[in-house]
């Protein structure tokens, strides 16, 4: 029996690691002990997401539920991904579940995983109903129709904002917002007005407003997010060869939003390193059950094994 159970342990030394769970808790920070606030953001948890499905990664857009259980997430290849959240006791990210993962369908009735010249940046709730997905290299705008199943349905081609066709395949629209009064705010990566800023349009779908967005170099808007006060949260990289990256959290007040006047943003936070820094291009927020307003981040890891697939939930304080 002894000589039996020496064996087990043996072979036991030298088996195969365990798979990578799906998802992994991550830290706010390196070396910094018991520090759990960077700006106006209180850590509220973060994972890192190692799916087994390929298909999974190059996040650029994402919409929670009301709830905070849901979360669609849509990619640069065309795909949309369910996402089931968990939280621990205290209320804090801990885990995810990839609930289902399927190509988004394009205007023409194809998946858009079938166009190489496709590549989803943005998404926003349409004040009439549905979802508008924006996309880079073929620039275009598509609405999704309301329905049980978001982004399902067949979509229709809306109208393209003026100047966007003078946009570089990869610098188009990479953040979009539903507004407090029920507009669509758009803000393009890097389609300078001047040295200061780049565009942005105020519209409904059809008709859109040229408006300039400030920049505050060397970061670049990469997405946005209505707040439950109605100021819109957005969230700025900056990239130094060879992989150096950090994030600014900003907020636009919605006061100042109006057409004629340049957008202007306030700093909420910024991540650089110790902390947890990616390549963070989605965000979105809600409000929870004591009135706290939560914010969370996802990155693009670019499909690529140097990068990684993070979510990280943050309470923004008062």
């Amino acid at each position: 029996m002894i000589r039996l159970f020496l064996s087990l342990l043996f072979l036991a030394a030298f088996a195969a690691p365990p798979a990578l769970a799906d998802t992994t808790p991550i830290s706010l920070h390196e070396g910094l002990r018991d520090q759990d606030r960077v700006g106006r953001l209180v850590w509220r948890g973060g994972i890192e997401m190692n799916f087994a499905d390929p298909r999974f990664g190059g996040i650029s857009a994402m919409e929670i539920g009301s709830g905070g259980r849901t979360l669609t997430v849509l990619t640069d290849r065309g795909h949309r991904a369910e996402l089931f959240l968990e939280y621990d006791l205290a209320g804090n990210l801990s885990a995810a579940k990839l609930v289902d993962l399927e190509p988004v369908i394009g205007a023409v009735g194809r998946s858009i995983e079938d166009d190489r010249n496709s590549d989803i940046e943005a998404i926003a709730r349409m004040p009439n109903g549905g979802w508008l997905v924006a996309f880079e290299r073929n620039h275009r705008l598509l609405h999704f129709p309301a329905s049980f199943a978001p982004l399902r349905a067949s979509p229709r081609l809306l109208n393209a904002p003026p100047g966007l066709e003078r946009a570089r395949s990869n610098r188009g629209i990479e953040a979009a917002t539903e507004t407090h009064d029920k507009k669509i705010l758009l803000i393009a990566e890097d389609l300078a007005t001047s040295r200061a800023f780049t565009f942005a349009w105020l519209g409904n779908g059809a008709d859109w407003t040229p408006m300039a967005y400030t920049l505050f170099p060397p970061y670049k808007p990469t997405g946005a997010a209505l707040l439950p006060n109605g100021d819109i949260v957005v969230i700025e990289r900056r990239f130094t060869p060879p992989g150096d990256v950090g994030s600014r959290i900003a907020r636009i007040a919605r006061r100042s939003l109006r057409p004629g006047a340049p957008i202007q943003t306030t700093e909420i936070a910024r991540l650089e390193s110790p902390f947890v820094t990616e390549n963070f291009e989605a965000v979105t927020a809600r409000s929870a059950g004591r009135g706290q307003t939560l914010i969370y981040l996802a990155s693009d890891n670019n499909f690529s094994d140097d990068q990684r697939n993070l979510l990280l939930m943050f309470e923004l304080l008062p």
